[in-house]
């Protein structure tokens, strides 16, 4: 926590002061002689009880005051927030193999419900794009923080016929801002992370290993999810011809986010997938922002005073 007036803690000096007050105030016992009266009033108005009990309402209006003081020297909490110049782009493979059944209710639909689910619990302010690969890559939505958009984006993507994932690490790359910018700003690779999700191998375009060096080039990590089977049996929804390429490239996916300082991870459901899109979506820069909370300090000051002229209203006799 800090203190954008500090020099108004100095005024807590005083205290003594206002302790030594509070002493002197302190009326002492009566030592006139009571002729008539209710002794059992007497008896109860003289008992002093515990110390602090006695001295608890004055405490109390001590300690509101105090609040207020510091409430005076606007204090600050640190906030953490991602940082406006991060971002990070999703890039999706919407080949035809996604259609596949493996995954309930099949890839492409868990894949794009778990993008959904990612792009709701992201902060607001994160700025997020969106590439989608099959023959070709596409940028579909340049990094944005108009999430609701994005959403809207995900729900109209189709899937089309081919898987070229050095085009789409290429294409993804392209979003950020170039290296040098970056660097001005810290690690380049603190502001630059891609998320890519492929159920298959490469098939024409530029060959990922080829675009891996641009990539590495351009500082940009880069977490490969592999999605769907990885066994020898038949792929539910896919015809027996195209069971080889509904198959993903681990060594590929492993190769690409190891080089890149990302991580790579495979999964074969559709709760797995979005567990894993959401530990992910949590690689960003994030940094420190001082957020002023005076107001509840001076909040706490007024509820704690009004509760010592309760309880000295409370203790008050009168005989």
């Amino acid at each position: 926590m800090g203190l954008l007036w500090p020099w108004i803690i100095a005024l807590f000096a005083l205290t003594p002061l206002v302790l030594w007050l509070y002493r002197r105030a302190l009326t002492p016992p009566s030592k006139s002689n009571l002729y008539f009266g209710d002794l059992a009033l007497v008896e109860r108005a003289g008992a002093e009880g515990g110390a602090l009990r006695r001295h608890l309402p004055a405490l109390s209006y001590l300690g509101a005051c105090a609040l207020a003081l510091l409430a005076l020297a606007r204090p600050t909490w640190p906030i953490p927030e991602v940082h406006p110049q991060a971002g990070i782009v999703l890039a999706l493979d919407v080949s035809r193999s996604m259609l596949a059944r493996d995954i309930t209710p099949n890839r492409f639909e868990a894949a794009r419900e778990a993008l959904k689910a990612l792009i709701e619990d992201l902060p607001a302010g994160t700025r997020v794009g969106l590439v989608t690969f099959a023959g070709y890559a596409t940028l579909v939505s340049p990094l944005t923080d108009d999430h609701q958009r994005l959403l809207r984006s995900v729900d109209l993507l189709r899937t089309d016929f081919g898987t070229v994932i050095g085009d789409a690490l290429l294409t993804s790359t392209s979003a950020f801002a170039n290296v040098e910018v970056r660097q001005a700003l810290g690690d380049p690779q603190d502001f630059a992370t891609i998320i890519l999700l492929s159920d298959g191998r490469n098939f024409g375009g530029v060959h990922p290993l080829t675009a891996l060096a641009e990539v590495k080039r351009q500082r940009v990590t880069v977490h490969t999810i592999g999605v769907g089977s990885t066994g020898n049996g038949p792929i539910p929804g896919i015809p027996p011809q195209y069971q080889f390429a509904a198959r993903f490239d681990e060594k590929t996916l492993r190769t690409v986010a190891e080089e890149t300082g990302g991580s790579f991870v495979f999964v074969d459901s559709a709760r797995e997938l979005q567990n894993i899109y959401r530990d992910l979506g949590r690689a960003l820069a994030w940094r420190t922002r001082q957020v002023e909370i005076s107001a509840l300090g001076a909040l706490t000051a007024a509820i704690i005073l009004l509760f010592s002229l309760g309880l000295a209203e409370a203790r008050r006799q009168v005989i």
